[in-house]
């Protein structure tokens, strides 16, 4: 029974402690500014509202964004930043090839 607790206790500590580390880096102000002329200040859709989304990515070893995934509350956003920016090249010193990168975004149509 003592085993069982102990076990109970060493996953519980080992899912907190991951629940803490943070997944991804912060993206620089160099990289945002690049993304945020990518994603430009034109587009067809139209909105209402200032929609607020979070972008996972990763450059590969031709400096080009990798979309992960992009996480809002409407899918034609999903999609628009997903075509702006997959597979665009940026001009970036330095980069960890595969580091996983989080970029909240607001996007303000309307």
């Amino acid at each position: 029974m003592k085993n069982l607790k102990l076990f109970a206790l060493v996953i519980t500590i080992a899912f907190a402690s991951l629940s803490f580390t943070p997944p991804d880096t912060e993206v620089s102000k160099q990289l945002h500014n690049q993304i945020v002329k990518l994603i430009g200040d034109t587009t067809d859709i139209t909105l209402d509202k200032v929609i607020k989304t979070e972008v996972l990515f990763t450059l590969n070893d031709k400096s080009e964004i990798v979309i992960l995934s992009v996480h809002s509350q409407n899918r034609v956003i999903d999609g628009f930043v997903k075509n702006k920016l997959n597979y665009k090249k940026v001009e970036v010193t330095a980069f960890n090839q595969g580091q996983v990168y989080r970029l909240p975004l607001k996007i303000n149509i309307g």
